[in-house]
């Protein structure tokens, strides 16, 4: 896809980013926001390792006239767990200012994947854009917990995957790979056993702008919050050990029986057929890029 200027030359190209790409759209990344080259690179980097779902780009797209890279939008396609449907996680989309007229170009290559979309740390001044597009929102904020107070369960284990000897014994295949690509984008990956079955769950370290000097356990998956709610005070001791004595859930109000505090004016979006569930943020520029 290609358009030239009102004014003629120089003509913009819209194409699929390759390996050979990289070095320039770290540079553009770089420009268009506050975030480090080398967080770029690294960023880069996960995308290039990770298996992607046949025939869906590895990176996503970019702009180019014949001498510069002048606009890239990242995407992160995956399997959702327990579906084997497709969805695709937008993340940051950059023009630079003298080219932004043809920013729409990317979204047009976007929009062609008939999967479900998500935006889920949308900049407030891209909300109006991003809901005339159809976007629909499916979470208001976050809900900061205290999951020590909530409460108690019988006898539960609590296992990090990357620490556990021989993890392929008592955690099923899939849920185990899940877990191990995680915790290779820096996430923390627990394998919760009751006497009654085991559930996945895998957080990420922060810290967030209401509680700056508290490291917080940003939900990133469960299977439900129903799960997370009756198991919260065992995986909560487990994290206060840890250093991490809040948690961070997505959610459109307080949780009950959690005790903390709902921050809203975080929303996030998705467009396509299947609503996510509060609570699934893999394979997301949260869960991979720390975002």
């Amino acid at each position: 896809m290609s358009c030239r200027t009102p004014d003629g030359p120089p003509e913009v190209r819209c194409r699929e980013i390759h390996a050979a790409d990289l070095d320039s759209i770290a540079d553009l990344l770089t420009a268009g926001f506050p975030n480090p080259r080398n967080h770029w690179l690294r960023a880069l980097k996960l995308l290039s390792q990770r298996v992607v779902p046949e025939g869906f780009p590895r990176y996503g797209y970019m702009l180019e006239t014949g001498t510069a890279s002048i606009g890239v939008i990242l995407l992160i396609f995956s399997l959702v767990p327990n579906s084997g449907t497709v969805r695709c996680n937008g993340s940051a989309w950059y023009v630079v200012p003298a080219f932004r007229i043809f920013a729409p170009l990317l979204l047009l290559k976007l929009l062609r994947h008939q999967v479900t979309h998500t935006n889920v740390s949308p900049s407030l001044h891209t909300l109006p854009t991003i809901e005339a597009l159809g976007y629909r929102r499916f979470c208001d904020g976050a809900f900061a917990a205290i999951p020590v107070l909530a409460a108690g369960i019988g006898k539960t284990r609590i296992s990090r995957v990357v620490e556990a000897m021989h993890p392929e014994r008592f955690v099923p295949a899939d849920d185990l790979q899940f877990l191990r690509d995680h915790e290779s984008f820096g996430c923390l990956s627990l394998w919760c056993e009751t006497q009654d079955k085991g559930y996945p769950f895998i957080f990420r370290r922060r810290f967030i702008k209401h509680l700056p000097l508290v490291p917080t356990a940003q939900l990133i998956y469960c299977t439900s919050l129903d799960d997370l709610v009756r198991l919260a005070r065992p995986i909560g001791k487990y994290l206060a050990l840890r250093g991490m004595p809040l948690m961070l859930i997505p959610a459109n109000g307080p949780i009950p029986k959690l005790v903390g505090k709902f921050f809203g004016g975080k929303p996030m979006y998705y467009l396509g057929p299947e609503r996510p569930q509060l609570g699934d943020l893999a394979y997301t520029e949260v869960a991979m890029f720390g975002i």
